[in-house]
């Protein structure tokens, strides 16, 4: 008889480490969909007249990039007992192979973000990253209801 529970086999997230999942990758999405919103829509007008974007823009996007650090590492945590374990065992293969790219993609757009001078191909970048992003939720809610 095995020493690990039953659902460990299985790759199961424990419920603490399941709530530590949910609560920082919901933290990650709600932080870079309100950087977007103060980005695209929320302006102020200074007091000549000019648009100017919002002061809290930078605040929501500094926040988004800590909980992308805490993201980033919790996805290490999780690499061996939930990840490969899955994996190996066919479980939820098409779901959390999304789920592992979606990841993958965002840590390295995110990067390439920090690092692009270019204001053109840092634009491209900008949308190739948050495009996906927001449809990292809808991913996640799948991965997280299904049984492929």
């Amino acid at each position: 008889m095995s020493a690990l529970p039953p659902g460990a086999r299985l790759g199961l997230l424990p419920a603490p480490r399941r709530r530590a999942v949910i609560v920082v990758s919901g933290v990650v999405w709600a932080t870079g969909v309100v950087w977007l919103v103060f980005k695209y829509f929320v302006r102020v007008t200074d007091q000549f007249g000019f648009d100017s974007p919002h002061p809290m823009m930078r605040s929501w996007l500094i926040a988004h990039a800590l909980a992308s650090f805490v993201a980033i590492w919790l996805f290490g945590v999780l690499w061996r007992g939930h990840v490969v374990r899955g994996w190996n065992l066919r479980v939820r293969r098409g779901s959390g192979g999304t789920m592992f790219g979606l990841t993958a993609w965002l840590a390295l757009s995110g990067c390439a973000l920090y690092y692009i001078g270019s204001d053109a191909l840092r634009s491209w970048t900008s949308l190739a990253h948050w495009v996906p992003g927001i449809g990292a939720l809808a991913a996640f809610l799948i991965h997280r209801r299904r049984s492929d």
